[in-house]
Order: C-alpha cells, then sequence, then structure tokens
C-alpha cells in the first residue's frame, strides 16, 4: 500500500483507536504501531496513544522502547530510545519565513531547518513546546508546559517559559 494510503488510513481509523490502557488496548496499540511502521522509522516495544499527529510522516524516527501519549504533534523529529513524551506535547520542525516586510509572512512559505533530537533517556512532560532544530541531551526532563527555545545539557531538568536549567539529575 502506498504511504499517502496508510497516512489517511492511520488518521481516519488508526489514531483514533482506545489507549492501550483501555481492556485490550494492547491490541490497538498494535495495530497503531503496525500501521505507522509503514509511513515513518519507528523502533519496538512501542506504546503510541490516540490522536498523535505526525504531519506527512516525513522526517520523523522513534527509536526503541519509546512511549508517545495521547494529543502529541510531532514534526521532523529523531526521537532516540527509552523516551516518554506526555500528553499534549508539541514538537515543531519548520518555521515561516518573514524576512521580506512587502510580502504577508503567510506567502512566504515555510524555511526548513534542522532536525530536532530527542536523546536517549528524555521525559517530557504534559504540554512542553519544543522549538525546531533543538537537541536535548540524554537524561534531561523537560517540565510541564515548559517551551523550550535552546538546546538542553545532559542529565538537566527544565522548566518555564522559556524554558530554562532549573536543577540537574547528577
Amino acid at each position: 500500500m502506498s504511504k499517502k494510503i496508510l497516512l489517511f488510513l492511520y488518521y481516519l481509523i488508526f489514531s483514533k483507536l482506545p489507549s492501550s490502557y483501555f481492556p485490550g488496548g494492547s491490541f490497538f496499540n498494535f495495530l497503531r504501531v503496525k500501521t505507522l511502521k509503514s509511513i515513518i522509522k519507528i523502533g519496538d516495544n512501542i506504546k503510541v496513544q490516540p490522536k498523535v499527529y505526525i504531519g506527512n510522516g516525513n522526517d520523523i524516527e522513534i527509536g526503541d522502547h519509546c512511549q508517545i501519549n495521547e494529543n502529541v504533534k510531532l514534526d521532523n523529529v529523531k526521537i532516540d530510545e527509552y523516551v516518554m513524551i506526555a500528553p499534549g506535547v508539541t514538537i515543531l520542525g519548520k518555521m515561516h519565513d518573514f524576512v521580506d516586510l512587502n510580502i504577508p509572512m503567510l506567502l512566504q512559505g515555510e524555511k526548513q531547518v534542522k532536525s530536532t533530537i530527542i536523546s536517549r533517556d528524555v521525559w517530557i512532560g504534559t504540554n512542553a513546546i519544543i522549538m525546531p532544530g533543538i537537541h536535548i541531551g540524554q537524561g534531561c526532563i523537560i517540565g510541564a508546559g515548559a517551551v523550550i527555545t535552546k538546546d538542553c545539557e545532559e542529565y538537566g531538568i527544565y522548566g518555564g517559559i522559556p524554558a530554562k536549567l532549573i536543577g540537574k539529575r547528577k
């Protein structure tokens, strides 16, 4: 089946199936992940909850042993293994061009940025927003509602708007 048809089926059916916490939910998770493996590069032992948005599926990779919860939006991101992403997280992958003052920003199109990298063993809290092209170092914790605008050092704990280093795990 073509990638576009599978993407259509994912959004029409599989992204709306009940959570893996629902009775029989491991079967629904299996169907979601099986469909996603035909669209994006995705590892083993993954949990993907309902309503995860993957755009057109380009430039998204998810490593082994990850959990992605409800209402997460992913774009242009590479996620390493053992990553937990809480509900409502948005990982942005593009920026609008805005340099020409004579053309409305809406008409200037998008500029591609480097991929966002989420390293191994990261926990991203509910409703966090990660701007495009950010690198989140291994072992980081991103607090609920944080807005990540700069790279995050390994084992750092970040929170706030814009997010700042508020502690270390070591």
